[in-house]
């Protein structure tokens, strides 16, 4: 440990315990409406009544996608 204290270098230690609690994620089919000119998307649970695209108001198309399911 002297040679480490010299040269103005320390020890550390990872924790590793906490990722083992993480809950898995749980992915889903999920109808999107995605924008046909830029990459914007939304879900078919959360879409504007006239289906314009969020970021550049143009118009959108319905897909699937394999998303992560919202809770």
């Amino acid at each position: 440990m002297s040679i480490l204290g010299e040269k103005g270098a320390f020890v550390i230690f990872f924790n590793r315990r906490g990722q083992d609690d993480k809950p898995e994620v749980v992915m889903i089919d999920t109808e999107v409406y995605a924008c046909r000119n830029c990459n914007g998307w939304m879900r078919k649970e959360f879409a504007s009544a006239d289906l314009k695209c969020p970021l550049c108001g143009n118009e959108t198309a319905m897909e699937m996608r394999e998303l992560p399911q919202i809770e």
